[in-house]
C-alpha cells in the first residue's frame, strides 16, 4: 500500500471541534476536493490549528501526508509548522501507537521532509538548526 493509501480512509474527527466557523467551512470545503486541489494556504492552516483550535489526533493524522507533500515540493513558502511544532503534533497525536504501517510511512515522509528542511536552512543561525534538532532527535528514537 502507498502512503497516500495508507491515510486515505482517515477524516476529521467527528463532529468536527473547530474554534472558528471559516475553519468547519475549510475543512468541509477540503472535505469535498481531492487532496491534490486543496490549497496550500488550507494545507498550511488546518496544519497549524490541528489539535489546538481544529480537531485532535485524526484531524492531524488526516492532514500530515498533504502537508510533507506540500513542504517538499515548495520549501520556500514560509509554512507556518517548524520542526519543534511537528514533533509537539506528532507526540500529542499518540504516534508510538498508531499502525505500524501508518508509522513506517510517515517516519519516512518526516525523514525526508526533515532532509529538505536542513537543506533549506544549512548554515542558518536563527532557531531553525535547533528545531532541526529536535526532530532529528525524534526521528532517531523511532528510525525505521
Amino acid at each position: 500500500m502507498t502512503t497516500p493509501e495508507l491515510f486515505f480512509a482517515i477524516r476529521p474527527e467527528t463532529p468536527l471541534r473547530a474554534a472558528r466557523a471559516e475553519d468547519h467551512e475549510r475543512i468541509d470545503r477540503m472535505l469535498a476536493a481531492n487532496p491534490q486541489n486543496w490549497s496550500d494556504e488550507d494545507v498550511d492552516v488546518v496544519m497549524s490549528r490541528t489539535q489546538t483550535t481544529i480537531g485532535g489526533p485524526e484531524t492531524f493524522k488526516w492532514i500530515l501526508p498533504a502537508f510533507l507533500d506540500r513542504c517538499l515540493a515548495n520549501p520556500e513558502r514560509g509554512w507556518m509548522t517548524d520542526s519543534n511544532d511537528l514533533v509537539s503534533k506528532l507526540d500529542y497525536a499518540h504516534f508510538d501507537n498508531w499502525p505500524a504501517d501508518q508509522q513506517r510511512a510517515a517516519l519516512a515522509m518526516l525523514n525526508n521532509w526533515a532532509n529538505a528542511w536542513s537543506r533549506l536552512h544549512a548554515g542558518d543561525i536563527t532557531d531553525s538548526a535547533d528545531d532541526d534538532a529536535v526532530l532529528r532527535n525524534w526521528l532517531k528514537a523511532r528510525s525505521i
